[in-house]
């Protein structure tokens, strides 16, 4: 409501300059306007916000836009030319209505993120069912979500299924499925069944609450480079200064002096530099990436080399079957169906992966009679009076289990491979080996070529040992692999890489990760990053789609261009625009109109960075 009435404020002011205008123009009360005492007290009056800037201005002895424009205002009627004084006025107020009009357009791009959490919501309370203001929610509630509601909390479905629209928070382009016992995030969309979901988190406690509080925090947060937007913007000011001496030096023409000092402007920088960075939050906010503040947008557009983690960055982090190899006439599935048998109470992390996949292929395992746990080594179970052995080669070999010729070979050839070798032995015969290993995301290859396109240099920190490092490394083909890293060495890389100048995104996901996060330039956290990972990063992924940070950069990177085009652009404008006004080419009347026009451009080509492209 406020702004409403800023606007129509300002319009009202514009509208009264242009009747001004008009009867100064049109000579109408003509003894009122043979003082032209319409277009000073329009100037004056119009004018007076500028004015009380260009004021404040002084009194804390900085270099403004305003006080430059204020000036230039003041000498023109001072030598009696109130008419081209109010024109001036007028296209300032313009320029500046259309500057707030598209600064708070695109505040209003990140405002409407928080405008997706429904006001009311229902819930089951004592067997009842009751509609309540989401504030009063709590987390003893039980949340009823209907087909196209907007998930309102964190939480955990207790009963239903329904695909979910996760994009506003994960980024994520097709809807997800979910069943009893999923994670749901506020914000998000729920498509076609009805949802019963217990709350986790509620309020500023949600993901979406969280996003939208590093999102405030990154909005109010000023860059390096906005700093530095804000001293060019004062250096052209005072070059606005000094072209007016100049000139009015060489020329002693006061009309071509007033025009120097009017063209001159620093505007389009001011204005279209917070805004560029703003349209950056915004877009990558879009993107499922939460940016903690404009200066990390910025630095992210200077990196030039990437160090990635491996464990649940690179990779899914959950050990998976990779293969299955066959001994002495069995096949596949006779080998799972086995191994399962003998796993399927096991909190093995090795156990969990064969149950996965023996649940993929639908195997049905078999009941056993009694089992023996060997920890570091395997298992050994009764079934049907058999002995089933489920563990390493040296467990094997310890309970006489025979490696006929081509167990030896295999095992031989897996040394290198990186996968961890279960094998699997019927009494003192080996049926087969399970291949288990921690696979690759899908888009990591794509996603870690896309960065070396960029001029990245992309290296591989892992505490894994060197001959699983090696081999990820190949198949990403990444520029340096370093295995066996703990937390301390990880970050004294960190410290030697920026030690040689180069600028470093680090990106992890544990808490081992947390101190090279914090030492890199910009510091980034996958979608499943630990709470202490999260707080050390500079940005969050919603997701853990490793694309996210190559839109991420590119994102940057078109900020940085814009804002260096504006940068430049103004220089030249104002260039030109004072050699012209010194050459006596240049009016004040056509002086303001390219001030105008220019910062108007310089504005929109920052507000264009809002468009995904």
């Amino acid at each position: 409501m406020i702004e409403i009435k800023k606007y129509r404020v300002d319009l009202i002011r514009i509208v009264s300059m242009a009747v001004a205008l008009l009867l100064s123009w049109l000579e109408v009360w003509k003894i009122l306007a043979s003082f032209d005492f319409i277009a000073l007290a329009a100037t004056i009056i119009g004018g007076y916000p500028m004015y009380e800037e260009a004021f404040e201005a002084i009194r804390r002895r900085k270099m403004t836009m305003e006080l430059s424009m204020s000036i230039a205002v003041i000498a023109t009627l001072l030598i009696g030319n109130f008419f081209t004084g109010l024109v001036i006025t007028f296209f300032v107020l313009i320029a500046e209505l259309l500057e707030d009009f598209t600064v708070d357009r695109g505040r209003k791009v990140i405002e409407k993120l928080v405008q997706l959490l429904p006001d009311k919501i229902t819930v089951r309370r004592n067997n009842e069912e009751q509609e309540i203001n989401l504030n009063n929610v709590s987390l003893d509630d039980t949340v009823i979500i209907k087909p196209g509601s907007r998930i309102p909390v964190d939480g955990e479905v207790i009963k239903g299924n329904s695909s979910v629209d996760q994009s506003s928070i994960t980024g994520e382009s097709l809807p997800i499925e979910k069943i009893e016992g999923a994670t749901v995030f506020a914000g998000t969309i729920n498509q076609t069944g009805v949802l019963e979901v217990k709350p986790t988190k509620i309020g500023r406690d949600t993901t979406f609450g969280k996003i939208i509080e590093i999102i405030e925090k990154a909005e109010k947060s000023k860059a390096p480079i906005q700093k530095t937007a804000d001293k060019l913007a004062a250096r052209l000011v005072y070059f606005a200064f000094a072209g007016a001496i100049l000139t009015f030096l060489f020329t002693r023409d006061i009309q071509s002096t007033i025009s120097a000092l009017i063209v001159a402007g620093a505007c389009g920088v001011a204005a279209g530099t917070p805004l560029a960075i703003l349209a950056g939050i915004g877009r990558t906010a879009k993107e499922g990436i939460i940016v903690k503040g404009g200066i990390y947008l910025e630095q992210l557009g200077k990196v030039n080399t990437i160090v990635l983690d491996k464990t649940g960055t690179l990779t899914l982090g959950i050990p998976k079957v990779v293969n299955i190899k066959t001994f002495n006439g069995y096949n596949e599935e006779d080998v799972l169906k086995i191994a399962a048998t003998a796993e399927q109470h096991s909190e093995h992390p090795l156990a969990a992966a064969i149950m996965s996949e023996a649940k993929r292929i639908a195997v049905r395992v078999n009941e056993y009679q009694d089992i023996k746990y060997f920890p570091g080594k395997g298992l050994i179970c009764a079934e049907n009076g058999n002995a089933i052995l489920v563990g390493n080669s040296s467990f094997l070999k310890e309970n006489f289990v025979e490696f006929n010729s081509d167990v030896i070979k295999y095992l031989e050839e897996k040394k290198e491979s990186g996968e961890t070798d279960v094998l699997v032995a019927n009494n003192h015969l080996v049926l087969g080996a399970i291949s288990i290993a921690d696979v690759l995301r899908d888009e990591a290859v794509p996603a870690v070529k896309e960065l070396k396109k960029l001029g990245n240099k992309v290296i591989l920190l892992t505490g894994d040992s060197l001959n699983i490092a090696n081999k990820i490394g190949e198949q990403l083909e990444v520029d340096e692999v370093q295995g066996e890293m703990l937390p301390q060495q990880k970050l004294e890389k960190i410290r030697h890489l920026n030690n040689n100048r180069k600028i470093v995104a680090m990106v992890g996901d544990g808490v081992n990760d947390a101190p090279a996060l914090i030492e890199a330039n910009v510091g980034i956290a996958m979608g499943t990053a630990t709470a202490l990972a999260l707080e050390s990063a500079d940005i969050a992924l919603a997701n853990n789609n490793l694309n996210k940070i190559v839109e991420a950069i590119n994102i940057s990177r078109q900020c940085l261009n814009v804002i260096s085009f504006n940068f430049w652009g103004t220089v030249a404008i104002d260039t030109a625009g004072i050699t012209l006004a010194f050459m006596g080419y240049l009016t004040p009347l056509l002086a303001a109109l390219i001030h105008v026009v220019s910062e108007l451009v310089f504005i929109l080509n920052s507000a264009r960075l809002f468009s995904k492209r």
